[in-house]
């Protein structure tokens, strides 16, 4: 045979009686689900090939070099050219089907009934390869498939699957199931084509796919080097297939790019195009760049991975600013839950208009920025670390895919910034801006893609006005993409920082506690500074007036900041003080939309967005009426004369002691300001407050979010806390017992349990009604009462109540039992209760004596 022939799919059974793949290769994994990539482009590649218009084009598709060699049997084994070849089988299998040439392909492709083309991997992939050729019915049964209204049993690998010939086992087989998904491909790529193909594939005259055939013989290879050039050769990787597919792209762009110069030997700094700047660097300095960084996504000792996920990131910037509206179908290609990136394909980033020339200038700008001359030492660190911006963290982040909607932001806009003002870069400006950036992502809540692209687009507004950060601010520029309330507070001290260094110290000062993070409205509303800006849209005041102010803000910067230092992490470090001397000023709860339902900020959990909706940062964030009035009671906390900044517990105990001597409250609230074990109980902060009728309240105790989880009811929850300290004089009882539920129909209850007599164990059960106490007496174990029994209960104001007969549907949930029991309904108060309680008791006890 001659040397590196150019030959046909086709010819080459003309020269061989049987191709197969030997037992050393690998299976057929060009079809396997994975390489969905590598399977597109190739597919790809031999679309367009076969359907170009000869009367343009009379170049034929060249496959590379196919090497292996011919046995004495005269099969070709195959040791380079296994996933091309199996691909071109099946897709000559394919089209022969669609386009009726069946009796053609298997004269030409089968021998004794069997396929000419088979693997030798294992016996299935064998079986698998002669069932598929010999079947000579499949054809009338694909031509059925394709009127039927069912997609999926319109699936070729569905229709192969279905034949009596085909063994279910065979799906275990690696090369069976990557030729059904290879298969379900070409059918979707060629699928849609007129009629044509399979002759044009067959063409050996005028030829539109060939390759070049090697027998390994010719040069003298032996089988031993045979088999270490298959163990040594790599397939390409899927980063390489799209890095390759990303060149070609980038080559054909037409527009002027930005003058990029290499200081290599051959080009000496003079300009040269993006296309000629990206191939060069993306093999050199760029590659030094992240291969300190190969093994963060994955352990294979290459930084593909890592860069396809910063690849993945820039492209899905770019697609957003390119796009004022995205669709969900659109994004759903780029994004996962959670802000994940996916792995697209590149064919789906053409699709959606992803690779422009504008996402390559971006990228080559970063590459660039990112890029340390000090190969093998990592990015390039502009700033080092601080509080709002650590770059090292945040890129190992996103090359392991595991960034926040934040974290996005905040890259983008550090290194947009540093992109437009490389050549002038003003360490102050470049503070400020982070800053800035921190604080209004921090305090704006980014948990979905319409709100991070919202941010996106603000931050790329902003990027391209030519002031700086804190000129925008105090300019009439209308700013959107985040929290309003946010962008209004950063507005006000963008004019004090301004104003004088005293100022910008004092505003740093404040926004640098840890609890604040940025968000420093309330100090302004309490020192009247937010009063003065709405008024003045300014705060140009006079000197004077600049000194009380500053007092202000710094006495309540102190005051707070003190505070919060003690219950950072819990407000149970303190007794829940904070909350509880709150409540003496007035209502300060945050509310669950429309439910009565109200949250104590008593809690720092993140979970069901606590920390985001019901948060003392959320209560003191300025810009709504509502919030403003209810930190009011704040402010009150922080102005009271005991309020002591240097001994936060002990002053806020005083406060609230000398609130409760002056019992000016509705009981629930002050059963809420005196008994710290309730805000304990609501392990989330929610209670429910229900108003029945006038002065009739219903307060509930939810140790979770909602009412299916174990709650409880505030005054029987109080008595059972006032009880404990009474045991003696529930004698002979022994123990309380508070009956949590989990239901809205269902009541909570305290019970009082211990007391065995005469062969009976009886109880109390106490119960809340809107304005009642309801306090029963049991007989655990019948429904009988001793006369001694009965007479002291009925002493004691206890009616006798007969177990209902009607219907339960019927019953009122407040007052009816099951149970023959003794029952007192005029009760209004926990005080009444309990001694209604040891006063029965104390008769009982004599009773138990006799």
């Amino acid at each position: 045979m001659d040397k590196g022939k150019k030959i046909t799919f086709s010819e080459l059974f003309q020269r061989v009686e049987r191709v197969e793949i030997p037992i050393i290769q690998r299976d057929y994994a060009q079809g396997r689900e994975d390489q969905h990539e590598v399977r597109n482009m190739f597919l790809d590649a031999l679309f367009t090939a076969l359907t170009t218009n000869r009367a343009i084009s009379d170049q034929s598709l060249d496959l590379d070099f196919i090497y292996g060699s011919v046995e004495s049997d005269k099969s070709f084994s195959v040791l380079d050219g296994q996933q091309r070849l199996t691909t071109l089988f099946l897709l000559h299998w394919f089209l022969a089907v669609k386009e009726s040439y069946t009796s053609e392909f298997r004269k030409q492709f089968t021998l004794n009934n069997k396929s000419r083309f088979s693997y030798k991997t294992r016996p299935s992939s064998t079986e698998f390869f002669d069932a598929l050729t010999s079947d000579t019915d499949f054809e009338e049964k694909f031509n059925q498939s394709k009127s039927s209204n069912n997609s999926n049993n319109s699936k070729i690998s569905a229709l192969i699957s279905d034949c009596k010939w085909f063994f279910s086992s065979w799906k275990l087989d690696p090369t069976v199931q990557a030729c059904l998904n290879m298969l379900d491909a070409i059918q979707d790529k060629f699928s849609s084509y007129d009629d044509g193909l399979y002759q044009r594939l067959t063409e050996t005259k005028t030829p539109y796919i060939t390759f070049q055939f090697l027998q390994l013989e010719s040069f003298g290879l032996t089988d031993d080097l045979y088999i270490k050039m298959n163990a040594r050769g790599k397939p390409l990787t899927a980063f390489e297939h799209f890095k390759a597919k990303l060149e070609q792209i980038i080559k054909s762009y037409k527009t002027d790019w930005p003058i990029y110069q290499l200081d290599i030997k051959g080009f000496n700094n003079t300009p040269v195009d993006g296309y000629s700047y990206f191939v060069h660097k993306i093999d050199t300095d760029w590659a030094d760049l992240f291969w300190p960084y190969r093994n963060l996504a994955s352990e294979d000792n290459t930084y593909d991975d890592e860069l396809m996920n910063f690849i993945r990131l820039i492209i899905l910037y770019q697609y957003l600013l390119d796009n004022k509206e995205v669709s969900k179908d659109n994004l759903s290609l780029l994004m996962g839950s959670g802000s994940k990136l996916l792995p697209s394909t590149i064919s789906q980033y053409e699709s959606l208009n992803c690779l422009n020339q504008n996402l390559i200038i971006r990228l080559i700008n970063l590459f660039d920025l990112l890029h340390n001359s000090d190969a093998g030492q990592g990015i390039r660190i502009y700033w080092g670390e601080n509080k709002y911006f650590n770059e090292s963290d945040i890129f190992k982040k996103i090359l392991i895919n595991d960034t926040s909607y934040i974290d996005k932001l905040r890259f983008f806009a550090f290194y947009s910034y540093l992109s437009k003002h490389s050549s002038d870069l003003d360490s102050d400006k470049l503070f400020h801006w982070s800053r800035v950036i921190y604080n209004l992502t921090e305090n704006t809540i980014v948990d979905s893609t319409d709100d991070f692209h919202r941010a996106l687009t603000s931050i790329e507004s902003l990027i391209h006005t030519n002031d700086s950060i804190l000129d925008i601010l105090i300019s009439p520029i209308n700013i959107t993409g985040f929290l309003g309330d946010q962008i209004l507070e950063e507005k006000i001290k963008a004019h004090l920082i301004l104003k004088s260094d005293d100022w910008k110290n004092t505003i740093l000062h404040a926004e640098n506690h840890p609890f604040f993070k940025g968000q420093i409205g309330c100090l302004l509303n309490f020192s009247d500074i937010l009063e003065y800006y709405r008024n003045n849209n300014d705060c140009n005041w006079d000197t004077s007036q600049d000194n009380d102010l500053m007092d202000n803000f710094k006495k309540y910067d102190r005051s707070l900041g003190s505070v919060f230092n003690q219950i950072s992490t819990s407000s149970a470090a303190i007794d829940y003080l904070w909350e509880r001397a709150t409540l003496t000023k007035g209502i300060y709860f945050t509310k669950k939309t429309w439910y009565d339902r109200y949250n104590l900020l008593s809690t720092r959990l993140f979970k069901n967005n606590i920390n985001r909706d019901h948060s003392w940062k959320r209560l003191l964030r300025i810009g709504s009426e509502t919030m403003e009035t209810r930190q009011s009671h704040v402010k009150a906390v922080l102005d009271d004369a005991n309020f002591d900044a240097d001994n936060i517990r002990a002053s806020l105990q005083n406060i609230c002691d000398v609130a409760l001597a002056n019992n000016e409250f509705d009981k629930w609230r002050e059963y809420l300001i005196r008994y710290p074990q309730i805000f304990e109980y609501c392990e989330q902060g929610f209670i429910e407050i229900h108003k029945i009728e006038a002065n009739k309240i219903e307060v509930l105790l939810l140790s979770q979010s909602q009412r299916n989880h174990y709650h409880s009811e505030l005054y029987t929850f109080v008595l059972k806390i006032q009880l404990k300290d009474k045991l003696k004089e529930l004698l002979p009882f022994s123990d309380l017992k508070y009956q949590e539920v989990k239901s809205t129909h269902e009541q909570a209850s305290l019970k009082i349990t211990g007391w065995h007599y005469a062969g009976n164990d009886y109880s109390f059960e106490t119960i809340k009604s809107p304005g009642n106490f309801i306090v029963r007496f049991k007989n655990d174990s019948s429904n009988d009462y001793p006369q001694k029994v009965a007479d002291v209960l009925e002493s004691n104001g206890f009616q006798l109540q007969h177990a209902p007969t009607q219907d339960k549907d019927t019953r009122d949930e407040y007052t009816d039992d099951e149970t023959t029991h003794y029952e007192n309904k005029s009760l209004t108060s926990v005080d009444d209760v309990i001694s209604q309680l040891t006063r029965t008791c104390h008769s009982l006890r004599d009773l138990s004596h006799e």
